[in-house]
């Protein structure tokens, strides 16, 4: 590759905020990331076998079992979601080839999402939380229909990696080394996706899937990538992506209630304070998602230059791919 589109590329990718907390110098040693391979690619190869299981909307334990006879390092995505496996008699479609600069590309060869049951969506390696069940009906933005268990959505970017926020939560959420023949198994942060719909349960079969393969909202996207920083008020996630992802507005949110346990009052669902976390978040993952569209636009703008282009200056280059 010529060294102007290396650059290039380089410049296009350090233009995403980054969600992620690098890895201490004990957990980068113990991996080699020039060896990873992309989760979902694992999945499908068969290297790797994945099991969710949540213990509700908001705390789930995902345990990656290595298949193979040698260790093996697995780049994990920066954002994912979590769907009752019966939610999809149409099965979701086979994954589509990873893009440039890493795996940006879009996930091909989406299949149907109907069924019964919807899914949620989690932060990875994050803090565990905990709180009580989704109430009311609201909108679940033709994501599985209207009955049965909610989806889930994530991130995994509390252990290190190049970038996070997006490209369809594709890489970037940390390397996780496991022996040969052996598990390891994290606690994940996630949010409900489809407001209205069941609490997720143990006893409910859950399977996770790349977050671009259950919504193509880039802001969704984004939000559920940020989960994986434990600093980020996941109540505050959780109402900007019921806004995002499910169209309900910051009054209705405002009205929402709850009542734990049949003897105590009803309060209110979110603080004041988290919601105006949320709709600084929300404006945060829009900015970023537009970047996103505009270094996905550009990836493709890449294909069309000649070679001899790409020995221009850095600067006009990116400049005018990005105008």
């Amino acid at each position: 590759m010529k060294s102007g589109m290396f650059h290039l590329m380089l410049a296009l990718a350090v233009v995403l905020p980054s969600t992620c907390v690098r890895a201490n110098a004990a957990d980068e040693a113990k991996v080699d990331e020039s060896q990873a391979v992309e989760l979902f690619q694992a999945i499908d190869e068969g290297l790797v076998e994945v099991k969710l299981t949540p213990k509700n909307s908001l705390s789930s334990s995902l345990t990656v079992t290595n298949k193979t006879d040698k260790a093996i390092v697995v780049d994990m995505p920066t954002a994912f979601a979590g769907v009752p496996v019966l939610a999809q008699p149409g099965g979701f479609g086979g994954f589509g080839g990873m893009g440039a600069m890493g795996g940006m590309g879009a996930m091909g060869g989406r299949g149907g999402r109907g069924g019964a049951m919807g899914g949620f969506g989690g932060g990875m390696f994050g803090e565990e939380g905990g709180r009580g069940g989704m109430l009311g009906g609201g909108r679940n933005n033709g994501n599985g229909g209207s009955g049965g268990n909610q989806s889930i959505g994530g991130g995994m970017g509390g252990r290190g990696g190049m970038m996070g926020g997006g490209m369809g939560g594709r890489r970037g959420g940390g390397m996780m080394s496991i022996p040969a023949k052996q598990s390891r198994k994290e606690s994940v942060r996630t949010v409900c996706l489809e407001h209205g719909k069941k609490e997720p349960r143990a006893s409910v079969a859950y399977t996770i899937v790349p977050i671009d393969s259950y919504t193509d909202n880039k802001t969704t996207q984004v939000l559920c990538s940020m989960l994986g920083n434990e600093e980020i008020d996941q109540n505050a996630v959780q109402a900007a992506v019921w806004n995002s992802e499910n169209g309900l507005s910051f009054d209705e949110l405002a009205a929402k209630t709850k009542q734990e346990g049949g003897n105590n009052p009803v309060t209110s669902y979110f603080k004041a304070n988290e919601l105006e976390s949320a709709a600084g978040l929300l404006e945060q993952a829009q900015d970023r998602a537009q970047v996103i569209e505009e270094v996905e636009k550009a990836q493709e703008d890449l294909q069309n230059y000649p070679a001899e282009k790409t020995d221009d200056t850095l600067e006009n280059l990116t400049e005018e791919i990005l105008k």
